[in-house]
This record gives C-alpha cells, structure tokens and sequence, in this order.
C-alpha cells in the first residue's frame, strides 16, 4: 500500500511525531511505502519527505504521489471533495477543547467541562485554560468546529477512550471514530534489574511546565517520608525554568535534583534504566501519556496522576496512582516504591510483560491496516476521479 503520513514536522520532539516515525517506520519494515508530507521537514532524517504549502497542496500532492491512504496526524481545514482516502488520529484534546490544553492555570487544576461556547469563552478569560487575546480566542473557537467537522467526514483514531469519550459529550457524531491505543516501543534490549542504590533514583521525563505537575511533584518529594532522588529529562521557557530552580532551592532539594535538560531517546532509556520508578504528574487530562509505555518497555513501574488517558496505559497493575495536586498521595506513592524495591522490581516485570503483549507494534499495525483497508473499501468512488 501506499501510504502518506501528513504532520507538522516529522523531525520534531514530543510525542505525535515519535508516534509518526513509529508508525511510518513500521510500516516501510512490512513492505509499504511511506511518504511524509509536512509544512517543515528541517532535523529529520526520515526518508520520502515532501514539503507542502497548506491543505490544497498536501491533496494535489497526495494524489499525484498515487498514495492510497492519506493519514493526518495534524489539523487541515478543508476537505476537498476530490480527494484520496482520508483518514486522521486524533493526538490531542483540540475535539473537545478550543485551547486544547484542559487545564485551569489560574487553580493549576484539570478542566472538567463538556465544550460549551459560555463555558469556554469563561474559561478562556476567566480560568486562563487559553490565550485571552481576542484573535486567539476566535482561532481556538473555530478549531474546535473544524475538528468537529472532520470527525463527522472522516475515520477518526483517538489514542484513548478518553479523548473519544470527551469528543462525543461536546458534540462529535461517533460513528466513524475508532479508539486504536499507542504502541509501546519495541527496544529489542535484555531488561536491566531494577537499581538498588541509596536513596533511590526516579525520573521525570516531559515538557517543564506548569500542567505537567513538576511543582506539585516537588512538593512531594520534599514532604517523602524516604529519601529520594530525582533525574529531571526535559526543559521549558527560561522564565519557567528559573521558577522551578528558585522552587528546588527553597525546598531544600538542590542536592537531589539532576536537571539533564533535553536528552536524546536513547539518553531517556538510559535514565529510566537507572530508575526505580518514572513518575508521571501532569496536572491537565493528557490524552495517552507515552512515556509511561516507555517505562513499561524498559521494566519499570510507573507513578501517574489520574486524568485523560493516562490510566488507560499505566495499567494499575505496574503504575501507582495519584489525584492530581494531592500531595500527600504522591508522596505516599513516591515513597512506598522508593523503600519497597521488590515491589518496584516485579512491577516493572509486569509492566514489560503488558508492553509486550497488550501494546504490540505488531497489534497497532494490524489495527492500523485494517482501518486503511476499510476505508478504501468503502471511498466513495468520486475520490477516485
């Protein structure tokens, strides 16, 4: 089949492009050919990449490369009638969310609300959960009506019963929307026992910034009853990062912090090897939460916050879980692994046992592919003109 991947910029850091290069790669390894189509193709060494203007572009191209099965993983804004078989994964909360983010930054809490143009307007101005400039409020509104749409004219991937669940509740039609969870990362490496060492080592391992809890994480390793340290993989605006450093200080914790900056994929795996356990704390509904995969594959339990989707991956029987902003549950949680390493070490065994059998490369791509299949089958015959 030949297929055509479309996002931002296949080359970039975070998630949905790891995801893309994930599934891309896969599927070139099955014997399919991959294009990457994309308004920036800098720092990417993929091959087939194809720079694109805007949406008429991408179709034009689409068609002329012959490509069977057009996969967005980014937002267009028009569907042309003539088009090749379209399909989309919806990484993000932008179908239930203009902002996107579901997170109160005035009460730095998760955002509960069904999408209502009252109920976002006052979270826009009031919670903060988006930008308050006018033009930027109008933008995020009329995003959400164009997701809206598209979930109503083409076959929808949702990385978690969450991110569907939340689309229909603020409108979206469900009969073509499919929740198909991420892989976990085939490592293809013998699994590294869990460290002994004293105090023990966890890892946060994410965008530095204030929805994705390291504040509140901070809070709680200072209050731990047992002693811990603490690998930092990940940057933020300097402005932000400066307040966490200052937050370090006054908590008395410069001493057991490890700050790594932005590390390589490979650097990550190296620091969650070294990890008793990978701690998870955002504070916002993350749609999956990928990196808890990526402490499974490795072997290593996890500690997360409950909300979005997160707990559809770390699975209760190798993550431990916390309410998001509660201190003293993360700190529990930090503490019990951090004293128990047995505990932590036949958790991790669990967690890449589940990697391995329930979030298969090998599972996601047949999913994947059938879904493909399904929707040339079905393309009505105009997209073939």
């Amino acid at each position: 089949m030949n297929i055509g991947h479309y996002t931002y910029r296949p080359g970039a850091r975070g998630g949905i492009a790891s995801y893309v290069r994930r599934l891309g790669s896969a599927q070139t390894d099955s014997g399919h050919n991959v294009t990457y189509l994309c308004r920036d193709g800098e720092g990417s060494d993929l091959p087939s990449i194809r720079e694109v203007e805007g949406d008429v572009d991408l179709f034009d191209t689409a068609r002329q490369l012959g490509v069977d099965v057009l996969h967005l993983h980014r937002r267009v804004n028009h569907l042309p009638e003539h088009r090749v078989p379209t399909v989309r994964t919806m990484h993000g909360n932008h179908g239930s969310c203009p902002s996107g983010s579901r997170f109160l930054k005035r009460s730095g809490t998760p955002c509960n609300r069904d999408y209502s143009a009252f109920g976002c307007l006052w979270g826009h101005l009031v919670d903060h959960c988006g930008s308050r400039r006018p033009g930027n409020v109008v933008d995020n509104f009329r995003r959400i009506e164009t997701e809206q749409e598209l979930a109503a004219e083409i076959p929808t991937v949702t990385v978690s019963r969450f991110v569907k669940e939340r689309m229909i509740r603020s409108g979206c039609p469900p009969d073509h929307m499919e929740v198909i969870h991420s892989p976990a990362p085939d490592l293809n490496r013998s699994p590294v026992p869990v460290q002994q060492t004293d105090p023990p080592r966890m890892l946060f391992a994410g965008r530095i910034e204030p929805k994705k809890g390291v504040e509140w994480l901070l809070q709680a390793l200072a209050t731990s009853e047992v002693p811990v340290c603490l690998d930092v993989a990940g940057t933020g605006d300097d402005a932000y990062m400066q307040e966490v450093k200052a937050r370090v200080k006054d908590l008395a914790l410069t001493d057991r912090i490890t700050f790594h900056g932005w590390v390589g994929e490979a650097d990550v795996y190296r620091l969650i090897e070294k990890a008793r356990a990978v701690i998870v704390p955002s504070l916002w509904h993350e749609p999956a939460g990928l990196v808890t995969l990526e402490a499974a594959a490795v072997g290593r339990p996890v500690i997360a916050s409950q909300v979005g989707g997160i707990s559809e991956y770390a699975r209760d029987s190798f993550a431990l879980h916390a309410s998001p902003g509660d201190v003293g549950e993360l700190s529990e949680c930090i503490a019990r692994l951090a004293s128990n390493p047995e505990e932590a070490a036949s958790m991790g065994q669990r967690a890449r046992t589940i990697a391995q059998d329930r979030f298969s490369m090998e599972d996601f791509l047949s999913m994947m592919m059938d879904l493909y299949r399904s929707t040339v089958t079905t393309a009505p015959a105009s997209m073939y003109l």
